[in-house]
């Protein structure tokens, strides 16, 4: 796939990766194989020979058989595309990504509150987790934090009702917040429902004005 799909920069930079890793690999199993053959002491032909044996097929193992190899490949793969995205994405990709949620990725005017929420959950457990420097869920965000950007995000109009409800978001999860925004929220399009009638002024008796040039 990284083959087909990675063009430029992106293929030749994970192929360098890959074969470095292929060539560091293979030098240490060489060096583990032929050390097994150093250490052997007695005489048993048949453990001499399954030595040999091992150490030569190690010399002959090619990339493709490191890369069909289900233990080898995988680590190899996974370590290339680590590496790749670490020199392609910024600086300190990690930090900024928070920054941004924290300070400002408000909620748009046109998007439900259940929207936004599974828009950051998004972000937080399928994205943040794939950036350097760790490439795992450790580096996600708490839902304590969570919780702090759907406060920052949404209007405070909503935190004051928060407060008159004395409902304090930062001692709940982020489902429960989600849940009171979205009782706020549906009271608040129904207060946007209601019409209202204009009352009509009268100009009776009122000279027209003239129009200007």
């Amino acid at each position: 796939m990284m083959q087909q799909l990675c063009r430029g920069t992106a293929l030749s930079t994970y192929n360098s990766i890959l074969t470095q890793l292929y060539h560091n690999g293979k030098t240490s199993d060489i060096a583990n194989a032929q050390r097994a053959v150093n250490a052997y002491q007695g005489a048993d032909a048949g453990v001499i020979a399954n030595l040999a044996q091992a150490l030569m097929d190690v010399q002959a193992k090619n990339m493709d058989a490191y890369l069909t190899d289900p233990g080898n490949g995988a680590c190899m793969v996974s370590s290339a595309l680590n590496e790749l995205m670490t020199g392609l994405v910024p600086n300190k990709v990690l930090q900024r990504v928070k920054r941004y949620l924290q300070r400002k990725a408000r909620k748009p005017f046109d998007m439900n509150i259940k929207r936004y929420q599974m828009n950051i959950m998004h972000i937080n457990s399928e994205e943040i987790p794939c950036l350097p420097p760790h490439f795992t869920e450790t580096q996600s965000l708490a839902e304590d934090e969570i919780a702090d950007i759907l406060l920052y995000g949404t209007p405070k109009s909503w935190q004051r009702e928060m407060d008159c409800q004395g409902f304090d978001p930062l001692m709940q999860t982020p489902m429960q917040v989600v849940a009171f925004m979205e009782w706020i929220e549906t009271s608040e399009e129904l207060d946007s429902d209601k019409k209202t009638t204009k009352v009509a002024t009268s100009n009776k008796g009122k000279k027209k004005p003239s129009e200007s040039n």
